[in-house]
């Protein structure tokens, strides 16, 4: 055989390989884990997830998903889209999550499947847990912190109607210093899952 022609079927093979390798979804997952470090970083930095890159991460996530699976793939893509809207929207409405944290799990879930965005999302909560916990110890806070939950509790469940988590300045301002970037337990958790360490 020439050295033309074993060139030609290594070329083959490899192309054949990427392609069928991409196909699996080895390239939607890396450009989700870089969706999702770069929206971690901007949390980190500037305290935000702009709303531009999260537009950005749902067209990524919609084009895989169509790649993958063209129609079906897309409708796959925006229920599991609103898997995490639907779930988190309580956590939303009394302030404890942020609207960016919301939007970055959509966005998430545009490139998994509805069964992997509600597991990514509970990984994402533990790891949301853990990081709170910790910062409370640090913060040498956590009989105050539960004392207030607890009170919250009570006095959502007494007045049978929702309210704001920190209401005044002054809890505004203890929120902001108490408070987690939950973006970084979202790309822990899709790391673990997606990443095979799960």
């Amino acid at each position: 055989m020439s050295d033309y022609h074993r060139n030609r079927i290594r070329s083959d093979f490899q192309t054949s390989f990427v392609i069928e390798y991409a196909k699996e979804g080895v390239v939607c997952i890396s450009v989700l884990f870089i969706v999702l470090a770069v929206a971690a970083a901007m949390d980190l930095l500037f305290d935000k997830i702009y709303n531009e890159w999260i537009l950005i991460s749902i067209a990524a996530g919609l084009s895989c998903a169509a790649w993958q699976g063209g129609g079906y793939g897309i409708l796959s893509a925006v229920i599991a889209m609103a898997v995490p809207v639907m779930l988190l929207y309580p956590l939303f409405r009394i302030g404890a999550l942020g609207a960016g944290d919301v939007k970055l799990l959509a966005a998430a879930g545009s490139f998994l499947t509805v069964k992997e965005t509600i597991i990514c999302l509970g990984i994402s909560m533990f790891f949301g847990a853990v990081l709170s916990l910790i910062k409370m110890v640090a913060e040498r806070n956590f009989i105050q912190r539960m004392k207030y939950l607890l009170s919250y509790i009570f006095d959502v469940w007494k007045s049978r109607e929702w309210k704001f988590y920190r209401e005044d300045a002054a809890d505004r301002k203890k929120r902001r210093e108490g408070k987690i970037h939950f973006s970084l337990p979202v790309l822990l958790g899709v790391v673990i899952y997606k990443g095979g360490f799960y």
